[in-house]
């Protein structure tokens, strides 16, 4: 946790990227230093809670407020990157959103709507409506499984890293990937 808050947060206090949050193969969102993650800063809210109860408990009170200020802090940061009906995954180091309808790749991405559930900030109305957006752009019925974002990166989409050397809808670029689709059944569960 400290490293991630160490290395800051981007122009819309979101954490910033760097080469990579859970999905290393965006290496190239933040390798200028300025991309952020809208994943990253929900992921670090929810935990940075739970270490606050353990800080609490030991008698680190100064910590342990400042854990929380943190969490909520990142978390309302991240609340705030909403794209109308789901959350962007992020921004690149230009400021362009990640995760928007008006992206060429990766429209909406499974793990930024559902840790906004896992999350004390986020608005209930939102998440309601970002999983309802994921579940429709997501879950291939006819297939049997949940992508991990859709559009994948091609040829005429933006430039997030090594994810493009992959082929369209494999593995990080818009497959399954297990963590992504137990995320979103867990949210949609909670």
């Amino acid at each position: 946790l400290a490293l991630a808050a160490a290395r800051g947060a981007g122009e819309h206090g979101l954490l910033l990227m760097g080469g990579g949050d859970w999905n290393d193969g965006m290496d190239a969102v933040g390798e200028k230093g300025r991309g952020e993650s809208v994943w990253l800063s929900w992921f670090f809210s929810h935990a940075a809670r739970r270490f606050a109860a353990l800080l609490e408990k030991q008698g680190r009170k100064d910590e342990a407020a400042a854990a929380l200020s943190a969490a909520s802090r990142f978390g309302r940061a991240a609340d705030r990157a909403w794209d109308g009906d789901w959350y962007l995954r992020g921004y690149y180091d230009d400021g362009a959103p990640l995760g928007s309808k008006a992206s060429k790749g990766c429209r909406i991405d499974a793990i930024a709507q559902a840790w906004a559930v896992f999350c004390a900030e986020s608005s209930p109305e939102k998440r309601e409506k970002a999983l309802s957006a994921a579940l429709s752009h997501l879950y291939d019925r006819e297939s049997g499984l949940v992508k991990l974002f859709e559009p994948p990166f091609g040829d005429r989409t933006e430039e997030p890293g090594y994810v493009k050397s992959y082929g369209p809808g494999f593995r990080e670029n818009g497959g399954q990937y297990t963590h992504g689709a137990i995320w979103l059944a867990s949210a949609l569960l909670q």
